[in-house]
Formats: C-alpha cells, structure tokens, sequence
C-alpha cells in the first residue's frame, strides 16, 4: 500500500458509509413524501419513538465511550504509529458502526410510520458522523504522536501541525 493510502481509504470510507446513509434516508424521504407507498405501521409510531430514542441514545452514547476508552488504550500503548494508526482505524469503524445503526433504524421507523421527528433523529446522527470524520490534525492530537511521526505514516500535514 502507498504511503498515505491508509488514511486516504479511512477518509473515503468514512464518507462512504456517510453517503449511503443519506441515500437511503432521501430514497424513503421521497417514497414517502410522494405517497408511492403508504406508511405500514402507523400505530406503532409511539412506540417506534421510544424505541428509536433509546437506540440512538444508546448508539451515540456507546460509540463515543468505546472510542474514548479504546483511544486512552492506544495511547498507552508503546508501539510505532503504524501499530496505532491500525488500532485507530478500528476503533473509527466501530464508532461509526454504532453511529450508523441507529441512522438506518430510524429512517425505517420514518419509513413505516411516515412521522418526520425519526429524520430529525437521523439528522442529529449525521452531524455527529460528520464529526467524527477522520482529519490529520485531530488523528495526530487523539493519538498523541509526533508530526514526524505522522509523515512515517505517509501523512503530509501541510501547514495543519504548524506550531
């Protein structure tokens, strides 16, 4: 792999796993909205509130305790950047992994309820995905490791690590 491949892939990902969630939302935006198709389950909107509540609450919640925790391990840990820039990127997709399960939970709810607050659900989890998007500057600052460091990695910073 190229120098700068790895964190090139983290970046594309992350945009990737953005988009399709974006597209999914504005294909049952637009089915909805169009009336193509006629929202199932209704009845259970109440419900499907509390339930999409908790499980954003808890996706949210939990994605940034395993981040926080795994990063404090990373840290700690005496290895070369290489061996922690891995680690990280796990750690990013396990984050966004729970960031990503409560997006499409909710835009179902909206789509079998046709209630609109499910996609202000899912807009509250698309800021905070867009948040956790991979940057230079914030990876050398979370891992705790030097800009010389981050050039081994193949991760030019130019101009964001000035000091």
């Amino acid at each position: 792999m190229q120098k700068g491949a790895a964190f090139k892939m983290l970046s594309v990902l992350h945009k990737g796993l953005m988009m399709g969630q974006v597209f999914f939302s504005g294909i049952c935006i637009y089915l909805v909205y169009s009336n193509s198709i006629l929202p199932a389950a209704k009845e259970l909107d109440k419900t499907l509130q509390v339930v999409a509540l908790l499980v954003t609450a808890g996706g949210v919640y939990g994605g940034m305790t395993f981040f926080k925790k795994k990063l404090m391990q990373i840290r700690a840990m005496q290895t070369d950047a290489k061996g922690k820039f891995e680690l990280y990127r796990t750690a990013c997709l396990i984050q966004w992994a729970l960031l990503e399960g409560p997006s499409i939970f909710c835009t179902i709810c909206f789509f079998l309820t046709g209630n609109y607050a499910f996609l202000a659900l899912v807009l509250i989890i698309l800021f905070i995905f867009v948040m956790t998007a991979p940057a230079k500057l914030k990876m050398q600052l979370q891992l705790q490791i030097s800009e010389a460091e981050l050039e081994d990695l193949g991760v030019r910073c130019e101009g964001c690590c000035d000091r």
